[in-house]
């Protein structure tokens, strides 16, 4: 049984309607006037609406127009009943006004129950869609509060190194990712990644990284060691047209030195207190492609008043409305510009400087951006 408005301004078509539609068990609503129609129909949204074409004061164009404007009617089938003659600049008129059915009087009872039947089952399977999506926002938002979750909001030794993040993702969850694990013996590990492709399917890779970064934290802090360990899983996991880039370093705060690896990650760069800006770049491939990596460790000086600056391709290869992309040089030379300032200062400053380049375009790629400063 579907909800069905019948309007009309003779009330002879009204209950000739009714009689036929309750006959069929649907329950039925009436309206004499397109001012009655609208005010029924916000009271109580109907799965259908019989519409009179030719009605005093407000026609049933107009009727079926404001109801394709409110959100409650938007998607309700109407079927437009006119004794004018069938002509196709009147089908036109009145599909662009937001009719979904077109019927002339006098109307044939089978083929009025025909069309009834036909526009309820569409409706019924928009229904099924909404509901459909409903379910897939509520699923999404509770995805975006579990990645959210993955990422750190409190660091260790925060007497001895500050680090400021920045996350933001172009769906409700993203493949972009960083993390700090703390080894214990003054050793902390930044760990920056970019799971290829976007959205749900890049997400649950994130969330396999972030479970087996958990069970590497007992070990011994060596970062290659690491990235292979999570290669070996990866690549049995998931697709083969998945992969990521990582860089971590495992920053050991008595000895004033970071190691780290790249495997296949954008090139962090290291701001040492005194001057100079140096890019990380020792070479690595991909994880999650092969069984076996190759990755090049070193050792980098990394002492007070020094910064590390990581993050995702998707900060500089953002473009402007003109196409152009933002590119790794410009951010090389914005970062150089703030290097006087703090870990927040250095990020806000290259965010800020990103976002204005790029003006009203969304973000195609996920960011991620991890600054790690030594105090």
């Amino acid at each position: 049984m579907a909800r069905i408005l019948a309007v009309d301004d003779n009330e002879d078509n009204v209950f000739l309607l009714r009689m036929i539609l309750e006959n069929h068990h649907h329950e039925v609503l009436t309206a004499y006037s397109g001012a009655e129609a609208l005010a029924v129909a916000a009271r109580t949204p109907p799965d259908l609406v019989l519409l009179d074409l030719m009605m005093p004061e407000m026609d049933g164009l107009e009727v079926a127009r404001r109801l394709k404007e409110r959100p409650e009617t938007r998607h309700v089938p109407v079927i437009l009943l006119t004794a004018k003659k069938k002509e196709v600049s009147d089908v036109v008129h009145a599909l662009d006004s937001g009719a979904d059915e077109y019927i002339t009087k006098p109307f044939h009872e089978t083929e009025l129950v025909a069309r009834v039947k036909s526009m309820l089952r569409m409706k019924a399977l928009f229904d099924q869609i909404e509901q459909d999506r409903r379910l897939m926002e509520e699923d999404l938002k509770m995805a975006e509060r579990v990645q959210a979750n993955l990422l750190p909001s409190v660091f260790p030794y925060p007497g001895s190194i500050r680090f400021t993040t920045y996350y933001e993702a172009t769906a409700t969850v993203g493949g972009d990712f960083y993390d700090v694990l703390d080894f214990g013996g003054g050793k902390v590990g930044a760990l920056i990644a970019d799971v290829s492709g976007h959205g749900a399917s890049a997400a649950l890779i994130v969330a396999m990284i972030k479970t087996l970064l958990i069970a590497q934290a007992d070990h011994q802090p060596d970062p290659a060691r690491i990235v292979k360990a999570l290669n070996t899983r990866l690549s049995r996991m998931t697709p083969e047209e998945r992969y990521c880039t990582i860089f971590m370093g495992v920053v050991d705060l008595a000895a004033n030195q970071m190691t780290y690896v790249r495997a296949g990650h954008p090139p962090p760069f290291l701001l040492r207190a005194g001057g100079g800006l140096r890019r990380l770049d020792a070479g690595g491939d991909l994880v999650g492609m092969f069984n076996e990596i190759s990755l090049e460790l070193q050792t980098v000086p990394f002492g007070p008043g020094d910064k590390l600056v990581a993050y995702s391709d998707g900060l500089f290869e953002l473009a402007n409305p003109k196409g152009e992309r933002y590119g790794l040089g410009r951010l090389e030379s914005d970062i150089a510009a703030a290097a006087g300032q703090d870990a927040a200062g250095l990020l806000n400053h290259v965010v800020n400087k990103v976002k204005a380049f790029a003006g009203q375009r969304p973000i195609e790629d996920d960011i991620a951006a991890l600054v790690a400063e030594r105090l």
